[in-house]
């Protein structure tokens, strides 16, 4: 089942995705999910991957949260965490 998501672009790379589906006779939506399904198939998405599937692990088990509920928060945490760490690298730490 396909969902409806919001995603902000650079304007550059909302344009390339306009020209490929043009030339390739898709939507910009099956282009979009062809690049991320090639990224997540590449091994990039592991890690963040790892990390989501363990922080819903541990809000689910000390919470009364349902799975959707669970899963936006364990998102939170993770941009939290990799906000921090562009903060701390920023910072030269």
């Amino acid at each position: 089942m396909k969902k409806k998501t919001t995603v902000y672009l650079d304007s550059d790379v909302l344009t390339a995705t306009k020209a490929a589906a043009l030339t390739s006779h898709r939507s910009e939506s099956a282009v979009v999910e062809d690049a991320l399904r090639s990224y997540l198939r590449s091994g990039h998405g592991d890690v963040a991957r790892d990390e989501l599937r363990s922080l819903l692990e541990r809000v689910t088990a000390t919470s009364d949260l349902d799975e959707e509920a669970a899963l936006e928060r364990a998102v939170d945490e993770v941009r939290a965490v990799r906000h921090e760490r562009r903060l701390r690298s920023a910072r030269g730490g």
